[in-house]
């Protein structure tokens, strides 16, 4: 039987390093001093301030905020990228990210080659991995180049290689920054029918936006944001509204 998809967050914190010089002094500009990195001091700057929420399987929940709000950032503590500094941290499901889908292409590799480095990568085997080749390659339109390394591909190239491969595997939790906008006209609406599908068929989806239309169309509850505090979380249209309200300005 399978397991529910699941996140608890209880008070999570994360805090990052910081260095910053004292005031210069005569001593502070010796050349060995400054290799040593001495005259800094380490401080932290809180990203996530005290989070608590519940995901439940099913949910399609979307991260509402201003620029610095600390969207993206829990979205890589949920994704595993960064781990919280303090509070407790559940996630019961197999988990995917799109936060950034060309990272991690070898350039140098060839486009087969990124193929079954990327499948391993998800956990796919080698007989699934080629089972779903001819797909990537019809999807991303790479057949008469796949043979070349990636460093020969254009932007445009890369982006529909590593969006074939990373859309071929299915998430119980997709992790989702923003909307795929990047490339020509052909590749965005062809890229918006498969992620569409893609979200239909995960169990629980978290999504980053600044689009309120897109946000409605695609989640159903919604966490509000701000100085990495969650100041509401309730129904998508009430979170939206919150957001556009003056009670964001006052939380």
């Amino acid at each position: 039987m399978q397991t529910e998809s699941h996140i608890l967050a209880r008070d999570i914190h994360l805090s990052v390093p910081l260095i910053t010089r004292r005031r210069p002094t005569i001593r502070s500009f010796s050349v060995a001093r400054d290799l040593l990195g001495r005259g800094k001091e380490r401080q932290l700057r809180p990203l996530i301030k005290g989070m608590s929420f519940e995901f439940n399987d099913g949910d399609r929940v979307g991260l509402i905020g201003a620029n610095g709000a600390g969207k993206t950032t829990l979205l890589r503590v949920l994704a595993g990228v960064l781990r919280p500094s303090g509070g407790r941290l559940q996630i019961s499901g197999k988990t995917q990210n799109l936060l950034n889908v060309s990272m991690g292409m070898e350039k140098e590799a060839t486009g087969m080659e990124n193929i079954y480095l990327r499948g391993y990568c998800s956990g796919m085997s080698k007989k699934e991995i080629e089972r779903h080749i001819p797909d990537i390659l019809e999807f991303a339109a790479l057949e008469k180049v796949i043979d070349d390394p990636v460093r020969t591909y254009s932007s445009g190239m890369q982006l529909r290689l590593a969006f074939a491969v990373a859309t071929t595997v299915q998430p119980e939790i997709l992790i989702l920054d923003e909307w795929i906008s990047a490339g020509d006209r052909f590749f965005v609406q062809r890229s918006r029918e498969r992620l569409l599908g893609h979200i239909d068929s995960c169990r629980m989806l978290i999504f980053a936006s600044h689009s309120s239309d897109i946000l409605k169309e695609l989640c159903t509850r919604g966490l509000v944001l701000k100085s990495g505090k969650v100041v509401f979380d309730g129904s998508i249209d009430d979170a939206i509204a919150f957001y556009e309200s003056d009670l964001y300005q006052q939380a």
